[in-house]
């Protein structure tokens, strides 16, 4: 059986899994569209997908390298290297004297730069002159070199003559004799040469720098890359092809990454289910079609809000109902159930919701926000009004969350703009709230969760069940109004569900209509059928009653906490009256006159027990004072505190002794004490006080 059910559930999940992968994929696929190169486009066409275009951008790099052109720098070194050469013809006709010769001095330059740029002539005329006379030509042309060469001179003719001129020019400036003008002319002009020239290295860096600057070429989704009517050149075909939109293999993609996101999301849902404290609940079929059918349903609000972008504006998803399945898991499950909806709500549901378009980190982050604040908006068995206030507070966050994205997103926002926005924000609030209001009457029965508007209803003095315990037990109706106030003030003031213990108050001593005649409070002029009956058989009427409440409420189909706390309301206490008149003429077992429980399971089945005693015993009491209910409320705790009633459910001593506190100050107000009037001898006067009582 427990194998069987296993199956179910991974069937169940497995068909989700299908459903899931299948709406994403649906959302996310691209249109495959059928055209030729040079035929006419029958529809504008625009880009599945966002990706690089690396020829273009390629050809674009391509451009900006051609357009840096060569790369020209001053070289301020070759003036340094001409006038070495210069110092090196000048250094040849050092420690020369009278019988140096021509030869020796063309011996000296054979292993210089310098060779060659004299004749015979013009090194047989500095031979001849004296030191002073070389030293001043040497000076002369290696000031107009570095003169002239300290300035940009191209590679052209014209540049260079130039600078050939500007050196003559400060030549002929000199002191110099014509003769030695003109050797220092012909070395400069032979030394000067371009200094401005080809840098491959700056050009190099120069065209990595242009190529840097290039952005990609960024084929965006939805971007129009054919109008309709228009011829498919070559280049847009290409552009077709790069992007998939006529390209039917690129839809595998798609549906592989679908699949395999429903895949993660499945499983890491049904996880959080399985590590749920209530997975015998959650793994039940019908309880998880139920969940699996709510998050579909969910994402088919989405998609319909994603259509809606597309056809009027893109913000549209800010009316999205983010927050409506995890409220609903939220009341109706636990928390962690709650959040792991949410996780699906923030990916599918904005994948979903964006509708094949790119999924934005503004819609991601809104969803986000939306679905995970509701978990901690609301709690379990929440009241119909904290739930609107808490719609309230989401349509806050939504606001502040939508405007802070667009503001950090540095959007151009106008007052318009923030108004519409801050509209949808609160509209898909409401919206979450006007479903989970919808769903929730349907779903609490379903889920097997008791709703604060059942136990309303509960309350109705024309339920059958109140109507049969009011007509055959009137006594014990009384005495269940009574109880239900003493249990609902001392839930309220322990923290616990006072609703519920009021409720279940009321139906708490229901099984006494089996035989209503042998409970006290049903019985008049003073005929007690016990008096008939040996102590076991008055014991065993007596100990009945809790399990034919539970029993007849079975039968009424009322919820299952009304019905445990029918059952647990007198635990495995001890019947003492009957238990002492049998120890009186014969010796007994304890075990006989006690109930058979369970013991209170929950604090609210505790508090009725505590007050269900204290009721009954203050009403057996002829003029009850607060003292006397004080110590009367004290014992009765202490007994039970003594017997172990309360070790099976959480209610600390402090609760216990606050519930009998609470039950204190209730019976204290409806037992206050009277003023007593002296008699009156008149007629007309005692009528006059019976009046005023």
């Amino acid at each position: 059986m427990q194998r069987a059910r296993h199956w179910t559930v991974a069937a169940i999940s497995i068909v989700f899994f299908l459903i899931l992968g299948a709406i994403l994929y649906f959302t996310v696929r691209p249109t495959i569209i059928s055209v030729e190169p040079l035929g006419i486009a029958e529809q504008d066409i625009r880009s599945p997908i966002t990706i690089e275009d690396r020829v273009a951008t390629e050809w674009l790099r391509q451009e900006a390298t051609n357009a840096v052109g060569s790369q020209f720098s001053l070289r301020r070194e070759f003036a340094d290297q001409q006038i070495a050469k210069v110092e090196q013809l000048f250094a040849a006709f050092e420690n020369t004297d009278d019988e140096t010769e021509l030869a020796d001095i063309k011996s000296r330059l054979n292993s210089t730069d310098a060779n060659g740029f004299l004749g015979d002539d013009e090194l047989n005329a500095l031979l001849q002159a004296s030191e002073n006379t070389r030293r001043t030509v040497e000076d002369v042309t290696v000031t107009a070199l570095q003169e002239v060469m300290g300035n940009r001179i191209e590679t052209s003719s014209d540049s260079i003559a130039d600078a050939r001129d500007r050196a003559g020019t400060l030549i002929d400036q000199s002191p110099l004799s014509l003769e030695f003008r003109t050797i220092a002319k012909s070395l400069s002009d032979q030394l000067i040469v371009p200094n401005y020239v080809f840098d491959s290295e700056a050009t190099r860096q120069k065209e990595q720098e242009a190529v840097d600057a290039v952005d990609p070429v960024i084929i965006q989704e939805g971007q129009l890359l054919v109008n309709q009517g228009e011829v498919v050149t070559r280049e847009i075909y290409r552009k077709l092809e790069l992007s998939g939109a006529i390209d039917p293999n690129r839809s595998f993609a798609p549906l592989f990454g679908s699949y395999l996101l429903s895949g993660l999301l499945t499983a890491g849902f049904l996880f959080m289910l399985i590590r749920s404290k209530i997975n015998e609940l959650l793994l039940r079929p019908k309880i998880l079609i139920t969940v699996y059918g709510l998050l579909l349903f969910q994402l088919g609000l989405f998609f319909g809000v994603g259509y809606i972008g597309i056809e009027f504006t893109t913000y549209a998803y800010v009316l999205a109902p983010t927050a409506f399945v995890v409220l609903l898991l939220r009341i109706l499950v636990d928390e962690r159930v709650a959040l792991a909806s949410a996780l699906i709500t923030m990916i599918a549901g904005a994948i979903v919701v964006s509708y094949g378009q790119n999924t934005s980190f503004m819609t991601l982050v809104y969803f986000a926000t939306g679905s995970f604040l509701a978990v901690f908006l609301v709690e379990p068995k929440i009241q119909r009004k904290r739930l609107f206030l808490s719609g309230i507070l989401l349509g806050i966050i939504n606001i502040i969350m939508v405007l802070a994205l667009l503001f950090l997103r540095n959007t151009q926002v106008t007052w318009e703009m923030a108004a519409y926005l801050s509209g949808f924000a609160v509209v898909g609030a409401l919206l979450s709230i006007v479903l989970t209001f919808g769903f929730l009457p349907f779903l609490e029965p379903w889920f097997g969760v008791l709703s604060s508007g059942r136990l309303v209803e509960l309350m109705s003095p024309t339920h059958p069940l109140l109507r049969k315990l009011l007509m055959e037990a009137p006594g014990t109706y009384h005495h269940s109004m009574m109880v239900a106030n003493l249990a609902e003030s001392a839930c309220e003031a322990i923290g616990a569900d006072g609703l519920l213990a009021r409720v279940a108050s009321y139906y708490h001593d229901l099984g006494k209509t089996e035989r209503p005649l042998h409970f006290i409070e049903n019985q008049q002029n003073g005929v007690n059928p016990h008096d008939r009956l040996t102590p076991e058989e008055s014991a065993d009427i007596i100990m009945a009653h809790p399990y034919d409440g539970a029993d007849l409420l079975r039968r009424y189909k009322l919820p299952q906490e009304i019905i445990d706390i029918a059952e647990q309301h007198h635990g495995t206490s001890l019947l003492k009256f009957f238990y002492v008149k049998a120890k009186e003429t014969r010796d007994v077992s304890e075990s006989r006159f006690r109930y058979p429980g369970p013991k209170p399971q929950t604090r609210e089945a505790a508090v009725v027990m505590i007050v269900d005693s204290i009721e009954a015993a203050v009403r057996s009491q002829k003029q009850p004072t607060p003292d006397r209910i004080r110590q009367l409320v004290n014992g009765i705790i202490r007994d039970k505190l003594q017997d172990g009633q309360f070790e099976d459910c959480d209610l600390t001593t402090k609760e216990v002794w606050r519930v009998g506190e609470s039950a204190c100050e209730t019976l204290t107000g409806l037992f206050h004490e009277r003023i007593e009037y002296p008699e009156l001898k008149k007629e007309g006067d005692m009528h006059a006080n019976h009046l005023e009582r």
